[in-house]
C-alpha cells in the first residue's frame, strides 16, 4: 500500500479578442469539469495528460506550456485510493464472495479499518439529477480489499497547455463509457464554476498562470 497513484490535470488556455479562456467540459451526470485523470501503468505524466485531454475533449494536438506544480497528497486521513483495479470481498479473504462490480484504479474510497492483509472500505456512488445535485444513492459498496491494491497517497500534477487546433466555442464527443461530453471555452475571469473538489484546483493554479 506504498505506491503513489499519480493524477494529471490539464489547464488548456487560449486567448480570443483579448480575453483568456479555459477549456472545460460538461459531463452528463457529474457537472462541469477540467480534463483530468489517472496515469496508467507505463505512462509518464506528460503522456497521460495528453491522453486525458484527447479522451475528454477530442483535441489531438496540444502543447505543454508549463508544469504548474502538484498536490503531494490529495487524500484525507480517512481516505484511500485504488492502486489496481480490484475485487471487493464481503470478508477479509480471497475465498470470500466478491461483489460483482470491480472498483477501478484511481477511485477514491473511504477507509474504515485494516485486518492483516485486507482493508475494510466503503464507497458510495450517487445518482444525479439534471442540475448535477445528488438526489439518491445509486450504490453503496462496503467490503474488504487486499492491501496491495490500495494506496494512501494520491499525487496530482497540474499542466498549463495550449492548442493550435481550430475549434468551435463548444462541441460534443462520445466518451469511451458512452457518455456525451460537451467541451466549451469559458473566460478565466471570473473563475468558472466547476465541481468540487476541482474548484480548489483553480485557487492553486490561478496563482501561477
Amino acid at each position: 500500500m506504498n505506491e503513489v497513484v499519480q493524477k494529471v490535470t490539464a489547464f488548456i488556455v487560449r486567448e480570443r479578442n483579448g480575453v483568456k479562456e479555459l477549456l472545460v467540459f460538461k459531463h452528463p451526470t457529474a457537472g462541469v469539469q477540467i480534463p483530468a485523470g489517472t496515469v496508467e501503468k507505463g505512462e509518464d505524466i506528460e503522456t497521460a495528460v495528453r491522453r486525458e485531454t484527447y479522451e475528454e475533449t477530442g483535441l489531438q494536438f496540444v502543447e505543454i506550456e508549463n508544469y504548474l506544480g502538484c498536490f503531494e497528497n490529495e487524500l484525507e486521513n480517512n481516505q484511500r485510493i485504488i492502486a489496481e483495479t480490484t475485487q471487493v470481498y464481503i470478508e477479509p479473504n480471497l475465498t470470500a464472495i466478491p461483489y460483482k462490480r470491480k472498483l477501478p484504479k484511481g477511485l477514491t474510497i473511504d477507509y474504515l479499518s485494516i485486518r492483516a492483509n485486507f482493508t475494510h472500505i466503503s464507497y458510495i456512488e450517487y445518482e444525479y439529477d439534471k442540475f448535477h445535485k445528488p438526489i439518491g444513492i445509486d450504490s453503496n459498496i462496503t467490503g474488504w480489499i487486499p492491501n496491495e491494491n490500495l494506496s494512501a497517497q494520491k499525487k496530482r500534477h497540474f499542466f498549463l497547455m495550449s492548442t493550435q487546433e481550430k475549434t468551435a466555442d463548444a462541441w460534443e464527443l462520445k466518451s469511451d463509457m458512452g457518455h456525451i461530453f460537451k467541451p466549451y471555452w469559458t473566460p478565466l475571469s471570473p473563475k468558472p464554476r466547476i465541481i468540487s473538489p476541482q474548484d480548489k484546483w483553480l485557487d492553486f493554479v490561478y496563482e501561477k498562470i
